[in-house]
């Protein structure tokens, strides 16, 4: 049984907020010495291998691999998200 997008999208929420704690708890340390954008790339760079992962999970748990509109529903909303999540973190910085 689907788990269902509502889940999927909740999900995708707590996962913007990990990757946006955890990138600024390095960054905080220093581990991020960079100048200009290359802050932002990381952090977009981690939050794309978080939402591949959760998609990648959710297309599998709900046998849609060989479903391809269900698939690209899916990256759709993942791309969606992982788009307001680097807007409200690029407000932070």
């Amino acid at each position: 049984m689907m788990m269902g997008y509502d889940k999927f999208e909740q999900d995708l929420e707590k996962a913007c907020g990990r990757v946006q704690q955890e990138f600024l708890k390095r960054f905080k340390d220093g581990v991020y010495l960079s100048a200009g954008g290359s802050n932002l790339e990381t952090f977009i760079n981690d939050l794309q291998k978080e939402y591949e992962a959760l998609a990648a999970n959710f297309i599998k748990t709900n046998q849609l691999e060989s479903d391809s509109a269900a698939r690209k529903r899916v990256l759709t909303v993942a791309k969606q998200y992982a788009k307001k999540c680097t807007e409200e973190f690029s407000k932070i910085k």
